[in-house]
């Protein structure tokens, strides 16, 4: 009788950690999964932006969660949508700017999710033009991306502020070149994000002014696929990405220093631009209705600025899938349908 207990005993443990879904060491109700992991390819930038994928990464959440993630890098935001949209990775990370855009032409892609708000857009001008106030603008010319995000946040900026599109020249510089734009003085103020934000700083010293543009809408980072992704035929895929992001949410708001240490050395920052950089960003997996305004305020000014043909802004309801995160972060989706 006691060998029949035993062994009864020692078949009941090896169900318990045999089941399915049980991994040792992880949170529990976190519905982790064992079995064999579906491959899954990710397109983003190298940018702070992309923290909850990196932690995830980092922190093993794909594998727990069932998935083989394959990371491929892209110089830009806009450039890892395309990869989406030619095949070449299945997920991408970019802006709503992007994804307002793309929505305008193809009827396939779609969001599953934002992964971080950002405030992270300047204006920064040169004091020496007689530059102090934001009136003192008039007149001038601003270097700027051209028919991207932050054109749109300047000229919202610029507007609410009194200063009308005729009132600054406006000139194409990527940002990649605003600092020496600036240095030479081939334009007298221009719109930038970090790090070159920092390095104008270095380069000019304390003869700048320096204004936030993105006051009460920030820009979002989502996650967009085609619908041939964004399928409940398909759910291991997305289920497990979203549940791995949540995961990485977790451990940031549990360990925000650690969290901070492993992006800074992945992305290999130093301490002084982490702490500079660092609150301009809220890590959140969410799908919420400051979206929608975000995504048919941006689409109404690319009509309004003839970057598209269509007449009438996309109902971006319709390329919203919001079931995968409800079913995981239920709180975390406010859709107004």
């Amino acid at each position: 009788m006691k060998n029949k207990t035993l062994a009864r005993a020692i078949l009941l443990l090896a169900a318990i950690f045999t089941a399915p879904g049980l991994v040792l060491g992880s949170p529990a109700g976190d519905g982790a999964r064992s079995g064999p992991l579906a491959s899954l390819t990710i397109g983003t930038t190298t940018s702070e932006v992309n923290s909850l994928i990196l932690l995830a990464l980092d922190q093993g959440y794909f594998t727990r969660h069932g998935l083989s993630v394959t990371h491929k890098i892209y110089p830009s935001g806009l450039a890892a949508v395309d990869g989406v949209l030619k095949n070449e990775v299945e997920i991408a990370t970019g802006s709503e700017f992007a994804f307002a855009g793309k929505a305008f032409s193809r009827k396939d892609i779609r969001t599953l999710g934002v992964i971080n708000r950002s405030s992270v857009e300047y204006l920064v001008a040169r004091g020496d033009r007689k530059i102090k106030s934001i009136a003192d603008l008039k007149g001038k010319k601003i270097g700027v991306p051209l028919n991207s995000r932050p054109e749109f946040s300047l000229d919202r900026f610029l507007n609410l502020r009194g200063i009308a599109d005729s009132e600054v020249t406006l000139v194409n510089v990527p940002v990649n070149q605003s600092v020496e734009a600036l240095a030479s003085g081939k334009v007298d103020a221009v719109s930038a994000w970090q790090p070159y934000v920092s390095r104008i700083r270095e380069r000019l010293g304390k003869g700048i002014v320096v204004w936030k543009t993105q006051e009460h809408q920030p820009s979002y980072t989502l996650l967009m696929c085609t619908d041939r992704f964004a399928t409940p035929q398909k759910p291991q895929g997305m289920t497990g990405l979203l549940k791995a992001l949540v995961q990485a949410e977790s451990y940031l708001i549990n360990h925000p220093e650690a969290a901070k240490a492993i992006i800074q050395k992945k992305l290999h920052y130093d301490k002084a631009y982490m702490a500079d950089v660092w609150p301009d960003y809220n890590f959140s997996v969410l799908l919420d209705q400051s979206l929608i305004v975000a995504l048919e305020d941006e689409a109404r000014w690319m009509i309004s600025h003839k970057l598209t043909r269509e007449k009438q802004i996309p109902d971006f309801l319709n390329y919203i899938y919001e079931a995968a995160l409800k079913a995981i972060k239920p709180e975390a989706v406010n859709i107004i349908r």
